[in-house]
Order: C-alpha cells, then structure tokens, then sequence
C-alpha cells in the first residue's frame, strides 16, 4: 500500500472536512483609513495615501476643506458580531474655498480582528460623497431645506457627505466555516445615529464612524460527498503506482 498516498488523501479530506463556527469573543486590535482615490484627482486634491485629503484655495486664515479618519484602536477593545461599535472619528474641515471641491473619495479602513484568538485584518472600502453647497443661496434656504443663518446653517449653509461600502472592492476573512466582514452603519453626531453628515461652515466637523462585524456562513461539502472524494484519491494514487 502506498501510505505516501493514503495519508495525503487524509489529510486534504480533512481539510475540506467542516470547520466548527467559533464563537468566542471578537476584539478590535487596530482600526486605520487611507484614502485611496478621489474626484478630482490629484493635484486638485492632495493627500492620497494618507489618513487626511485637502482641497481647494482657502480663503479663511489659509485653511483648506479636507477629510481625515482616526482609528480608535490601538488600544484594543471588545466588539460583539452584528452589535454596533466605534470604528472611529470622521472629520471635515469645512473652510470657504475657492477652484475645486471634492465630489467623491474612497476610504480603505484596515480592521485588525482578533476571533477566537485568531489575529486577522479585514481592509474594507468606503465610498463618500461630498455635496459643497452654496453658502448664501438668494432665497435664504440651504440645501437641507432650512434657512440660512440658524442651526447647522448658521454660519453659511452646511455642506453633505454620505457615504456607501464598496462590496467589490472590500474582502472578507474566513475563520471557521465563516466569513467576517466590517460595515458602516453611519454617523453618530449630536447624540444620534444618521446616514448623512451636514457639517457645519468655519468649522472642524467630527462625528464617529459606527461599524459592525458582520459574517455569513460558508457552504461545505457533506461528510459523505468528502468521503468518496477521499476514496477516489486513493483509488487514482493506486492507479499510478501501478502504472
């Protein structure tokens, strides 16, 4: 008997063999953002490949209008799959500008999971759209449908940014027979949970970026589907020795 043969063919049905689902405690090792692409590109904007994007002639106390992402880890913390948890901080510098304004930009957020003991790092992709309003529309209502002046638009109308996950550009980790992945929920600011962000003018916007730890599950082959497959390998190692 070829036992060169046989235990290959054990060893790779055992690794089809099903996986148990961990189920133990997910910890956020480390969370960092780089912003990976922009419209415009680059001269108009500057800072790609970093943690903060600027743009535009400032004409406030040389101040540019830009982005930047904070990790809020190191140090390490808990987070429960599907639960909400603190991804990190999220700021715009909305400064009047002149020449040109950001329309879009792409967020690589690094998430190193700890599971079940396990370390791996999930890079997911955040596209944001950015919406630079007029500031003192002639008819005194700002984009958000409120008067300038008051609230968030009382420095001059508030800017937009929204933001969606970039599923194609994202991965996934596979622990066990499951397959992790982190997503946005939104922007928490002013004590609340929202899919859009009106920052306001002259001003250094920060609001936390909510995530959760998502899976879905991966399909296996059944014990007795890995079995045959098993004796087939087998049967071909046979088959060539004797040749």
């Amino acid at each position: 008997m070829n036992t060169r043969v046989l235990s290959a063919t054990v060893l790779m049905a055992s690794a089809l063999y099903t996986a148990p689902a961990f189920s133990g405690a997910i910890y956020a090792n480390d969370v960092s953002g780089t912003w990976t692409a922009t419209t415009p590109e680059a001269p108009a904007v500057t800072g790609l490949g970093t943690s903060t994007i600027l743009w535009g002639n400032p004409t406030y106390y040389g101040q540019k209008s830009g982005y930047r992402f904070e990790g809020f880890a190191p140090p390490s913390y808990e987070v429960e799959e599907n639960s909400l948890f603190e991804l990190g901080r999220f700021i715009h510098f909305n400064y009047p500008i002149t020449g040109s304004t950001l329309e879009t930009a792409s967020l690589r957020v690094g998430t190193t999971l700890s599971i079940d003991g396990l370390e791996k790092t999930v890079e997911s992709v955040f596209d944001f759209t950015h919406w630079e309003t007029v500031n003192n529309p002639r008819n005194g209502i700002c984009a958000n449908g409120s008067y300038n002046g008051h609230g968030v638009n009382y420095y001059g109308c508030a800017d937009r940014v929204t933001f969606s996950r970039n599923e194609g550009a994202s991965e996934e980790v596979v622990i066990g027979n499951k397959a992790y992945y982190v997503d946005i929920s939104g922007f928490f600011y002013n004590h609340k949970l929202a899919d859009e962000f009106w920052t306001v003018e002259y001003w250094k916007n920060k609001a936390t970026l909510i995530g959760s730890i998502k899976s879905r599950a991966i399909e296996v082959p059944e014990p007795g589907t890995l079995a045959l497959f098993g004796l087939g390998l087998l049967g071909m190692g046979l088959s060539r020795r004797k040749a």
